[in-house]
């Protein structure tokens, strides 16, 4: 292979959800795109989590042409109970809260919706996919245009994009060899989540409750079945699944009632072995920047958040659609402003987003946990998006501007 081909607009490090909508919206755009993956194979086959993809997101994937075939293969929500300390505080159904884009969410696994992504970034000539290709190099420095080093099975090999984007995850080897320092935080806050069958009558609703210590989420997952969630002290999650999982159905019907119909003897008699569960360890990231020269950091290499609020996804595939209509401007422009008018507004608002968690469920001397849950307006940015954004998720796939 040689090592000047024609230079792509974009080369795209990490072919995960928010590095493939990015390359299948420049692709759409005309813009020539080469996305870099580390490993060999793409592993479509393993669980992978399924988060909760909120209005606001689905739009843009409807936009992008994937709703459809998303809903198949995924869990629908339609309305949503939240309560605090045993007391309901919240209920609400998607299409009464203002200005939403679609009347529901989706639950939809990690490996449906990669795969969705793979399919139809395929169909485009002018996307390349790169499979076992490690990136070795940056050359250039610090805020100039830099060129990408690129070893895989053939050997090694420069391009030359107009920007290297960082999709590669919260321990980024781009946003290492970019030279960008990050802080990362590491929780200790237990995470597990696992599948059961649902009750005939769940319906399309999830369920929220909130207590001092724990968090317990409730919601369908394709198959008839449901995705519960637990959050809490890490030595309670390693306690759980060191005992039978009759245990924490019952310290999770205590504080999420509904769960009782769930949790009937069939399902509490399984050991773990047959019951399929993640344990999950949670970073925050907080690189010193997003852009430095031609290098753009987007989803969790630049802003690796913890899963409660359920927004980590979510902000990610939402930084694909900014990040393609800034790279389409600034191709056609040579400017950057519109990408750094775009990180003026968003890095604060994830900052946000991170603090709020950080204080919810690692709250230091002195700090006041908020009981997060209590107010709908707190909702309503995870459903419709960064508010000062939201005409452009509406519009992605028609030009739209702020």
């Amino acid at each position: 292979m040689p090592d000047h081909p024609p230079s792509p607009t974009a080369c795209v490090v990490g072919a995960g959800p928010a590095g493939l909508l990015l390359a299948l919206l420049l692709g759409r755009s005309g813009h020539r795109v080469t996305v870099l993956e580390r490993s060999p194979r793409i592993d479509l086959t393993r669980q992978a989590g399924a988060p909760v993809l909120q209005p606001v997101t689905l739009r843009i994937l409807e936009r992008a042409g994937l709703l459809d075939e998303l809903r198949r293969g995924a869990g629908e929500i339609r309305s949503g109970e939240v309560s605090v300390r045993g007391r309901e505080v919240a209920r609400y159904a998607y299409r009464d809260l203002p200005g939403v884009p679609l009347p529901f969410a989706l639950t939809v696994p990690v490996t449906t919706l990669r795969g969705a992504l793979l399919d139809a970034v395929g169909e485009l000539p002018g996307v390349e996919l790169r499979l076992g290709a490690e990136v070795t190099r940056l050359e250039g420095g610090t805020g100039a245009r830099r060129e990408i080093v690129v070893r895989d099975g053939a050997g090694t090999h420069v391009l030359r994009p107009r920007f290297v984007v960082g999709c590669d995850g919260k321990f980024s080897t781009v946003r290492r060899l970019a030279g960008v320092p990050a802080h990362v935080f590491s929780y200790d806050r237990g995470y597990l989540d696992f599948l059961v069958p649902a009750p005939p009558d769940w319906g399309p609703r999830i369920t929220m409750h909130f207590s001092d210590d724990a968090y317990v989420l409730s919601m369908p997952y394709p198959g008839n079945r449901l995705i519960v969630v637990w959050i809490t002290r890490e030595q309670r999650v390693d306690a759980a699944l060191a005992a039978p999982f009759a245990g924490l159905a019952g310290t999770l019907t205590a504080a999420a009632p509904e769960l009782a119909e769930v949790f009937t003897p069939p399902v509490t008699t399984r050991d773990w072995a047959g019951v399929p569960h993640r344990q999950v360890q949670h970073h925050r990231v907080r690189p010193d920047r997003w852009l430095d020269g031609n290098v753009l950091l987007i989803g969790d290499s630049a802003h690796a958040m913890h899963a409660f609020g359920g927004q980590g996804l979510n902000t990610s595939l939402q930084d694909a659609a900014w990040a393609a209509e800034g790279i389409a401007r600034a191709t056609d422009s040579g400017s950057l402003e519109y990408l750094e008018e775009v990180l003026r507004l968003r890095v604060p608002f994830i900052e946000d987003f991170q603090e709020m968690q950080r204080v919810t469920l690692v709250p230091q001397s002195g700090e006041q946990a908020p009981q997060h849950g209590t107010a709908l307006p707190d909702f309503l940015p995870m459903v419709l998006g960064q508010p000062e954004l939201r005409p452009l998720w509406a519009g992605v796939s028609e030009g739209a501007r702020l």
